[in-house]
């Protein structure tokens, strides 16, 4: 009589449960997260706590003093993070878009940037139009060639 694929009489047959029948479940569900943790903003900002601690708190700080610095802040909106640089002592928070209504009712735009302590603190702010910020794609400006007539 020919025994199951599994008894106790036949140990070699056990199935088995082990890294390997878990490693490509396991590799799909990370390539999954890190593509929605880019795509979900509550995903993201738990990465950026968890891996960038300062950072996080930096640009936090810096994106509450953006709308406060707005004219109407119960219309305003963070429409770019900006970016974190370390200091010597601090974190600098640059190219932080803020868009707020405006007196026609159209969205103003400007760049933000601001200077944060260890602490979290907001220590020097700068507010610039959006177009007057070097960042605008609209306005592209070619710069004379010399040596051509204008």
């Amino acid at each position: 009589m020919e025994q199951p694929a599994y008894s106790p009489n036949n140990p070699d047959n056990r199935p088995r449960f082990g890294f390997d029948r878990i490693l490509i479940p396991l590799v799909i569900a990370v390539i999954v997260v890190m593509i929605l943790a880019d795509n979900i903003p509550a995903l993201n900002d738990a990465r950026e706590k968890l891996l960038h601690p300062a950072e996080y708190q930096a640009r936090k700080a810096c994106h509450a003093a953006a709308l406060a610095a707005a004219a109407r802040p119960a219309y305003a909106r963070i429409r770019a993070p900006g970016s974190v640089h370390a200091t010597q002592g601090a974190s600098f928070v640059e190219g932080v878009s803020v868009g707020e209504m405006g007196e026609t009712g159209a969205e103003v735009t400007y760049s933000f940037s601001c200077y944060v302590d260890p602490d979290g603190k907001v220590v020097k702010t700068s507010k610039q139009p959006w177009e007057n910020s070097g960042r605008s794609a609209n306005k592209i400006v070619p710069s004379p060639v010399e040596g051509e007539g204008i």
